[in-house]
């Protein structure tokens, strides 16, 4: 809390932008974890699957989001590697694709969704110790 006191209000809004500040309180039914809104900032086209795994068959049937988008994430796991990026995914409650084909916001209230850190933000959320284990 600190640290929240010494940043000046321009500080604090550019991080929240960056998605690097968190909610108070989750949007979800879920396990009490702050939500942390992650900026993609990749261009490796982030898809979203039903459990924290790259397969065709278990991606949820959205559109893949891009660069500019975001995803809602709460925590992450170590699970299904990809290639020789990394084996980290978050655990993602709400998905924002960025215009020019409009600011779509698709939520989930249980359940959630799995995107691939290193794809999102080179897992930055995770390397900076930003969001907890899950």
């Amino acid at each position: 809390m600190k640290l929240r006191r010494l940043l000046t209000p321009s500080v604090a809004a550019a991080l929240a932008v960056l998605g690097l500040a968190g909610s108070a309180t989750s949007a979800h039914a879920g396990d009490g974890l702050p939500d942390y809104w992650a900026v993609i900032t990749t261009d490796n086209h982030v898809g979203v699957y039903w459990q924290p795994y790259d397969t065709p068959a278990n991606k949820v049937g959205l559109t893949d989001d891009s660069n500019g988008g975001s995803v809602l994430i709460d925590c992450w796991v170590s699970a299904g590697q990809v290639g020789t990026a990394g084996d980290v995914w978050y655990r993602t409650w709400k998905v924002n694709y960025p215009p020019p084909g409009g600011a779509t916001v698709t939520d989930r209230d249980t359940n959630p969704w799995w995107t691939f850190a290193p794809y999102v933000n080179g897992a930055w959320h995770f390397h900076n110790h930003i969001v907890p284990p899950c």
